[in-house]
């Protein structure tokens, strides 16, 4: 699952404390003002922290939160049948 989240224009000092409570983790691209971290199913707890504190960033700073699933890597070419 790829997690993006907008920070919204905010106060600098707001601000900062969103990304305090942000950036221990997601990556943050400061010209488009967006957070992002893909999340593996297989390291659930640390999956439940993130959105854990996604979720309150967006309570508490309006930040936009959008989850979408991560494409699957396919292989170049298919397996060759054995006929």
């Amino acid at each position: 699952m790829i997690v993006t989240a907008h920070s919204n224009p905010l106060e600098q000092k707001e601000f900062e404390r969103q990304v305090a409570m942000i950036k221990p983790h997601m990556d943050w691209d400061p010209v488009t003002r967006t957070w992002r971290v893909r999340l593996s199913s297989s390291r659930a707890e640390h999956a439940t922290e993130v959105l854990n504190a996604l979720f309150e960033a967006a309570r508490v700073y309006g930040t936009a939160v959008v989850m979408q699933l991560a494409p699957t890597e396919q292989p170049a070419d298919p397996p060759a049948s054995s006929l």
